[in-house]
């Protein structure tokens, strides 16, 4: 299928490891031009592609992204804040709360905010949640509350933005094999105090195809979304997590 993605110009936010670095590959096959947003400056392997430092956590941060952005047009941005700090209630402090609020929220909006202007009719706004929109996951409780608020904040864009042809959707990943997963599994191993083994197999045993994802699969479903070919889509969730969330 052609992506009708030639010449696109499209800002991935994380794009300097994990499931961002795998998005930003996916439109770069596709003849799309990449801009990596990120706290990090990208290693060699991205070194083609372009790239503005970018922390939502910091709001002068994003107002200088915005004012020394290299385009004029923005065609598409995938929002990828990364995930919280892992934990329970009792585990969290104050400033846990309001940096992920800062940095999952409240920073892609000031963010949105600045580069609409730039978004002309055809445009596609994809957010990378996770599969805690519909399940919460243990020991996640940060991104049980807010990974729903992002969901919520994206359906109601999709609504307003849609008379500007602008769409806006969901891409909720269960496990994929990146380093931010192996992190939260091996956080899990040690509070179960298991084998990091043990943890991954038990639960590649929770997802029906059995195995955990390759950031590849994750990459090629979100460049479908950011592109023209999904151009009837928008106020969609699309998990990519092998079956895994069970709810409706």
């Amino acid at each position: 299928m052609d992506l009708s993605l030639s010449g696109k110009q499209i800002i991935v936010m994380g794009g300097s490891r994990g499931l961002g670095r795998a998005v930003a590959e996916a439109l770069r096959e596709e003849g799309a031009a990449v801009l990596l947003a990120s706290r990090t400056a990208p290693t060699p392997r991205e070194g083609a592609c372009p790239w503005s430092e970018l922390d939502t956590g910091d709001r002068s941060s994003i107002e200088r992204f915005i004012d020394t952005m290299p385009w004029e047009r923005v065609d598409g941005l995938f929002v990828n804040t990364g995930g919280p700090r892992p934990g329970k209630f009792d585990d969290l402090a104050d400033n846990d709360w309001q940096a992920a609020f800062t940095s999952l929220l409240w920073g892609p909006v000031l963010l949105i905010k600045g580069l609409a202007p730039m978004m002309a009719p055809g445009s596609s706004i994809l957010f990378n949640t996770s599969s805690s929109i519909k399940m919460p996951i243990d020991s996640l409780l940060l991104s049980n509350v807010m990974r729903p608020a992002v969901a919520a904040l994206a359906k109601s864009l999709s609504i307003e933005m849609a008379e500007r042809q602008i769409r806006v959707n969901v891409i909720a990943p269960g496990r994929i094999a990146t380093e931010r997963v192996k992190e939260l599994d091996q956080y899990r191993a040690l509070q179960d105090q298991k084998p990091l083994d043990a943890i991954e197999s038990q639960a590649a045993s929770r997802i029906p195809v059995g195995r955990y994802g390759a950031p590849r699969e994750f990459g090629k479903a979100a460049a479908f979304l950011l592109s023209p070919a999904s151009s009837y889509i928008t106020g969609a969730s699309l998990f990519v997590d092998g079956g895994q969330t069970r709810a409706l």
